[in-house]
């Protein structure tokens, strides 16, 4: 499927620019809303409230904080992708909302057990179960938002969909992440405080499950799903990148684009802190600065998510994708040739940052969404998430490698060069389409 198409189903909703699949109705959209939020409030709080289980329950001596953070997270890493692809394919047969709930029940457990652990090894446990709710949730989030467009809105409803989770960031940040402050200055004892803290979002998490399952559209997606191997479904979610190259190039987005993001959320802190040191600024001006510099990433790709979005929706998708994986090979290799992250240069070069690394977001999602058959669309997606697990893995092992190794800004210029690669095949696979569409019409 090459071109965008501009007539919408007028059988479906409309909301302003957008309009949805035959079916949806207000509630299902606003559920789906409610669900990309609440997911990355429970996703990104457990990394964020974790070193307070560490440090005030588990009594982890900072030295060997490090070493166990970064084990846990790779094996809960490694542990999700085992899981994804089955609940991605599972979803096709079951329907999405059957599998969301379960992954929000699964956060809700994880959450009510955390603060409970009294061993290392308990705690390894409960985030085992976390990961496989990180198999469910997120899977469920991206393909729910891909069923309930239509085509011709596709990019602005995964940008509207973009700035929900932006918002669900900042809640977690101003709200579930102050918890523990807060129950500690009205008198409780750390360690309590912790787990009234982890308790409350258990609580969040079985009130949005209930929710989910009240309020996202019944049934399948596809209108008569095959009752095949789940396994087999898998399978055909990697076959698909074969026969379609632009599924393949699609999932090398996710591979890379989720690899950027924690790039930036692994290593630019610690390249300003480990600068500031060396220009004698303190730890917590150090900190202030990498705060700025983040905001003005996250920031810059909030503004831009729906420009983002409305490009995707009126150009061919692998187009949009050649123009995000452009900027990204910008912002990145930018940030890689700084030496100053306090110079002038570094506010620029990080919104053209915030600018490349949604782009890649939202036009992969847009390009896969668009070319995933409605069949197998879950089992996809599900091969699409296994790919940004995979990229967040080797960024993260290899950026640490390329960090100490090289220099601090040599991650990002290692993932500017991965965008660089994967634009020139992008380019390549539209220049090639082109030849064939000017063959076929001359024919």
């Amino acid at each position: 499927m090459a071109a965008t198409p501009v007539t919408p189903d007028p059988a479906g909703l409309k909301f302003g620019p957008l309009w949805f699949t035959p079916g949806y109705t207000v509630t299902n959209l606003l559920t789906t809303n409610f669900a990309s939020f609440s997911t990355i409030c429970a996703l990104t709080f457990m990394g964020f409230a974790q070193p307070y289980i560490l440090t005030e329950i588990l009594q982890i001596p900072e030295e060997r904080q490090g070493m166990f953070t970064g084990n846990l997270a790779a094996g809960a890493e490694i542990f999700q992708m085992l899981v994804v692809g089955f609940f991605g394919a599972w979803s096709d047969r079951t329907g999405r909302r059957l599998v969301f709930g379960i992954g929000f029940a699964l956060f809700a457990l994880s959450y009510f057990l955390y603060p409970l652990a009294t061993s290392e090894t308990e705690l390894v446990a409960y985030r085992l179960i976390f990961a496989v709710g990180c198999g469910a949730a997120p899977v469920m989030m991206a393909a729910v938002t891909q069923d309930s467009a239509q085509e011709v809105s596709r990019g602005k409803w995964l940008a509207v969909n973009s700035i929900c989770t932006a918002f669900g960031v900042l809640f977690m940040a101003l709200f579930f992440a102050r918890l523990p402050d807060l129950l500690v200055a009205r008198g409780y004892e750390p360690a309590l405080a912790g787990r009234y803290a982890f308790w409350a979002v258990a609580g969040f998490c079985t009130v949005t499950g209930l929710l989910i399952m009240a309020g996202l559209r019944k049934g399948v997606t596809a209108a008569d799903p095959e009752k095949v191997s789940i396994w087999r479904k898998l399978g055909e979610g990697i076959q698909i990148s074969r026969d379609n190259p632009r599924v393949a190039v699609a999932y090398g987005a996710a591979f890379i684009g989720r690899g950027d993001l924690v790039i930036i959320t692994t290593f630019l802190s610690l390249w300003v802190v480990q600068y500031g040191a060396g220009q004698d600024i303190t730890t917590a001006e150090a900190l202030k600065k990498a705060g700025m510099l983040f905001g003005v990433v996250q920031g810059t790709a909030l503004l831009w998510s729906y420009p983002m979005g409305l490009i995707s929706d009126r150009m061919n998708r692998l187009t949009a994708l050649v123009v995000g994986l452009s900027i990204a090979t910008l912002g990145y290799g930018g940030m890689g040739l700084l030496d100053d992250p306090f110079s002038g240069l570094a506010i620029p070069t990080a919104m053209v940052l915030g600018m490349g690394e949604i782009s890649v977001l939202i036009a992969s999602g847009v390009l896969v969404g668009q070319d995933a058959p409605i069949r197998i669309r879950g089992t996809v997606i599900g091969v699409f998430s296994i790919m940004g697990s995979a990229g967040i893995t080797f960024a993260t092992f290899v950026g640490g490698i390329t960090f100490d190794q090289i220099g601090p800004s040599a991650p990002f210029m290692m993932m500017g060069i991965l965008n660089g690669l994967l634009l020139i095949a992008a380019v390549w696979l539209r220049r090639r389409e082109l030849a064939g569409s000017l063959a076929t019409a001359g024919a």
